[in-house]
């Protein structure tokens, strides 16, 4: 964007750009995309990095001051009997929680085109954060990772990864020679997206463990240097925050520097990793902007949810420092649940979405209060993440059934009318943005 001009006693003056950025950013994408027909200037405008990292850096400043009782999930939904999905162009749903209303908002397309396989290939959610989702797709012959952004409709297949490309799979696309664990991040220091592979052998003909991590700016993959001497549960990251990715392992916690590109493993967790015959779950979480975990189906802590925060991230950057967690809370689920299958996380600063034998189940800390969610169509228990719409995306990203691309199809005069419409937008919102001025000016 434009720098600001002074006016004479020295105060910052907003530009005519900087108004209508203001205004643009407010808008839902879909809104904003749409805006970029009205004009030259404003399609320029709309697409700058300038305006695309403002419109981030102010959807996380709303996000972290806005309500906080509800959320929109981005979900993966299961298989029918048959083995098919119940949308015909896709698996994946935007669903919101809370706010007195549970419900479907949309059902996403795949990201990738018709034609691009012979049939609908198997696919798996690595990641979402900034509105950015990473998806694992897989067939009988090939396996290949998306960067897809659902908001924009924009979506790159990125580069094989050179070692231990395409291994034998199962039926689940779980390797039957190799495991891996794949890890979506993204650096907001190089403003960049990243993908972690960890990949280690079933068969102990070799101990060591080998990790590798794509980026989106480079358009590469390299290999880590650092050593990694556990492998993520459930091959699986579980959250990007404040420039880690983080998963725990049978050692303790493993988090990745998105910035360094370097692993620290072996970070303890706030009790002993196996209580009595039964291993516990432990799934890092973010509680009120801090890095949490939440420990569950644990001998010692019985029925019981327990949440601790980390006091210092210190020992997440490595030179032996001590993790030091802080005990905030326990809920009691043997009232509530009869059987806890899986903890998903915390989609607000007091909620928990949980997962019994009866389906998907909301409990709010604060007022201990729960209730059951049901979704229809279901959604998959392992394959859910929080979702907040952006303009972020990769370079050499595709539109995938783009609805630009079937405007660019429409007669001329079509689009003639479609921009006047647009004209008349345009023109109302400068008229705001001239009055908000001049009741400023007069202020």
């Amino acid at each position: 964007m434009a720098e600001m001009g002074k006016r004479n006693d020295g105060v910052e003056r907003l530009t005519d750009e900087d108004l209508l950025s203001e205004v643009l950013c407010r808008l839902p994408v879909k809104y904003i995309l749409q805006c970029k027909v009205v004009s030259k200037t404003w399609y320029s405008l709309i697409s700058s990095p300038s305006f695309v990292k403002f419109h981030h850096r102010r959807a996380i400043a709303c996000t972290n001051a806005g309500n906080d009782k509800e959320a929109t999930l981005i979900v993966k939904l299961n298989e029918d009997d048959s083995g098919e999905f119940p949308e015909e162009d896709g698996s994946y749903s935007l669903f919101q929680l809370g706010g007195g209303c549970d419900e479907f908002l949309a059902h996403l397309k795949f990201p990738f085109s018709r034609g691009d396989y012979p049939s609908t290939p198997n696919s798996h959610f690595v990641g979402c954060v900034s509105g950015v989702v990473c998806i694992y797709v897989w067939n009988k012959s090939v396996d290949h990772i998306y960067i897809w952004n659902p908001a924009t409709k924009q979506s790159k297949l990125i580069p094989s990864p050179p070692q231990y490309a395409n291994p034998p799979r199962d039926r689940h696309g779980y390797g039957t020679e190799i495991k891996y664990a794949l890890g979506f991040g993204f650096d907001s220091i190089d403003f960049d997206f990243k993908i972690v592979r960890v990949v280690s052998p079933r068969r102990k003909v070799s101990p060591s463990i080998f990790s590798e991590v794509y980026s989106a700016k480079r358009d590469a993959w390299r290999n880590i240097e650092t050593e990694v001497t556990d492998f993520p549960d459930h091959n699986k990251f579980h959250i990007c925050l404040h420039g880690f990715l983080f998963a725990t392992g049978d050692n303790g916690v493993m988090a990745f520097n998105l910035n360094k590109e370097v692993f620290v493993c072996d970070v303890k967790l706030p009790i002993s990793c196996y209580c009595g015959s039964i291993c516990y779950v432990a799934q890092i979480a973010e509680f009120k902007d801090s890095v949490s975990v939440i420990i569950s189906k644990c001998e010692k802590l019985g029925k019981t949810i327990s949440l601790w925060t980390l006091d210092d991230e210190a020992c997440l950057h490595g030179g032996g420092v001590k993790a030091l967690w802080t005990f905030k809370l326990s809920i009691d689920v043997e009232s509530e649940i009869c059987h806890l299958e899986w903890v998903q996380g915390l989609y607000n600063s007091v909620e928990f979405l949980l997962l019994d034998v009866d389906g998907w189940f909301s409990y709010n800390s604060d007022n201990k209060v729960g209730r059951y969610i049901r979704p229809d169509p279901y959604f998959s228990y392992d394959e859910v993440f929080k979702y907040r719409e952006s303009l972020l995306s990769v370079p050499g990203s595709n539109l995938v059934d783009s609805v630009i691309f079937l405007m660019m199809k429409m007669l001329g005069s079509e689009i003639a009318l479609i921009q006047k419409m647009m004209m008349k937008k345009h023109c109302l919102i400068l008229k705001t943005v001239r009055r908000a001025t001049l009741m400023k000016k007069a202020a």
